[in-house]
């Protein structure tokens, strides 16, 4: 038997000696996207409810604005209150994303993990700015919602508090104490 093939046929020895070892890795990999994207989604969610409620708005309007991005204003008036959840669908959907991302970049690049917390607040950084400046722009809206200092000096913190830091804290306390190795 070639090398090759004594190499090919220890990791296939690997596979079948622990059939059960891939479901747990996408198991744990599929809770920890969903645990950081969900609290990270859930305090986003809580804060906009609060603020509309100190503004006097309906809690429902952040909500419909989301799913306006994606169906247009005149689907969102034509759909109702219903359409809110629609936005809190996309939403979750946005913050689980990102917690995807960050899981995949985090388990090949160890320092994210070690340094979680930093991290965070580049994550939270980069999230705001994709989100601003590449997906609004690309969505029915078409063009970034945060422009000037007075609101990217507002828009911008609330990303890194509310959206990086839970999903890299998350995360990386997830992969610091599970049994799967972490690239250095």
């Amino acid at each position: 038997m070639s090398e090759a093939a004594g190499g090919n046929k220890a990791g296939i020895e690997a596979i079948a000696t622990h059939p059960g070892e891939a479901h747990r890795r996408t198991a744990f990999a599929a809770s920890t996207v969903a645990i950081a994207g969900g609290v990270a989604g859930a305090i986003d969610l809580a804060f906009n409810i609060v603020k509309a409620v100190n503004a006097g708005t309906s809690v429902l309007r952040p909500w419909k604005g989301v799913a306006a991005a994606l169906l247009g204003k005149d689907a969102v008036i034509q759909g109702g209150d219903a359409m809110a959840i629609i936005g809190v669908g996309l939403h979750f959907l946005i913050t689980i994303g990102g917690a995807a991302i960050y899981y995949l970049v985090a388990k090949r690049q160890g320092w994210l993990v070690r340094h979680a917390f930093l991290s965070g607040l580049v994550f939270g950084t980069m999230f705001f700015l994709a989100m601003n400046y590449v997906i609004l722009p690309l969505s029915v809206i078409g063009h970034p919602l945060y422009v000037g200092g007075e609101t990217i000096a507002f828009a911008l913190p609330g990303h890194i508090i509310m959206i990086g830091l839970p999903i890299s804290l998350i995360v990386g306390w997830r992969l610091k104490n599970s049994a799967a190795p972490i690239a250095p």
